[in-house]
């Protein structure tokens, strides 16, 4: 078992956390077709393993859940200020998974929406998400204009992911996305 460990910047280019991902060897490039579900228990066990310090030093972890992982203890391994949970951009949107990240919330946690691609005024998760994460690839900048000055307003953090040249971050970061990943 591999963790694959991406970093996620900031406006200046430092470092403020790390998204972990379960590689099943050293040259996967992706989970490999373990369950989502097995995947996140896979990254939580070797963050216990390798130790969280040597994983992701003091930074934060981006960890992907589901929509049933969340529902696990195992979110409350890791402390709040060291993780935010990321919420996968495929899950179903029910009352108890509302129910269950607004207590993950009222104990600390922050919570990521990954790959967002929904209409944001609308999308029930929206108003718990304190982050943002847009992918550059399936929703360019010039798409998603008119969602950033209501996200900045309600004070949510973007992100802007699969950023690939310095043109891409300049421009997302005038637009006013303050974290990066690619």
């Amino acid at each position: 078992m591999f963790i694959a460990r991406q970093p996620i910047f900031n406006t200046q280019l430092e470092v403020y956390g790390y998204e972990l991902l379960f590689r099943l060897n050293s040259r996967s490039t992706q989970f490999g077709g373990v369950s989502s579900q097995g995947a996140t228990a896979m990254v939580i066990t070797g963050l216990f393993e390798s130790g969280l310090e040597n994983l992701i030093e003091d930074k934060i972890a981006f960890i992907n859940f589901d929509e049933i992982f969340i529902h696990s203890e195992a979110v409350e391994l890791i402390k709040p200020d060291r993780m935010i949970v990321e919420m996968l951009e495929n899950i179903e949107v029910s009352s108890n998974l509302m129910a269950r990240l607004a207590d993950i919330k009222a104990m600390g946690y922050s919570i990521a929406l990954d790959d967002f691609a929904q209409t944001y005024q609308t999308y029930p998760l929206t108003p718990l998400a304190d982050i943002i994460k847009y992918d550059l690839l399936v929703t360019p900048l010039d798409t998603i204009a008119a969602d950033i000055p209501a996200g900045l307003a309600q004070g949510k953090i973007l992100l802007a992911e699969k950023v690939e040249t310095q043109e891409e971050f300049l421009k997302a970061k005038a637009l006013g996305f303050s974290l990066f990943q690619g």
